[in-house]
């Protein structure tokens, strides 16, 4: 199930192994939550992503940090829950997503 959240971006990076394996990440910075006396300021917390993601962030990247639309998808890693972005697109004046270039993903 793909949900869209918006997020604010802080930064992106990709890697490429030897062995064929590509990815990327993006960090984002959230409040903390205002009931969790054991928090405060601001968390940051890192995404998952296809290779091809820091290509759509290259346009934003001079507006970096700024806020986003991220649709994303829970996938299971190693046991844990993780969050997957399958795509990245700056929100309109309005609210509503913007068309968002095609990824490919590794869906399974």
């Amino acid at each position: 199930m793909i949900n869209t959240i918006h997020a604010h971006v802080i930064g992106a990076s990709r890697y490429s192994m030897d062995n064929g394996v590509k990815g990327a990440k993006i960090t984002i910075m959230q409040p903390s939550a205002t009931d969790n006396e054991n928090q405060i300021g601001y968390q940051v917390s890192t995404m998952s992503a296809p290779y091809e993601i820091l290509d759509q962030l290259h346009a934003h990247a001079v507006h970096m940090p700024c806020n986003m639309e991220l649709d994303i998808e829970f996938r299971s890693s190693g046991g844990k829950a993780t969050l997957h972005v399958l795509a990245v697109r700056k929100p309109n004046a309005t609210g509503s997503a913007q068309p968002a270039a095609a990824t490919s993903s590794d869906k399974k």
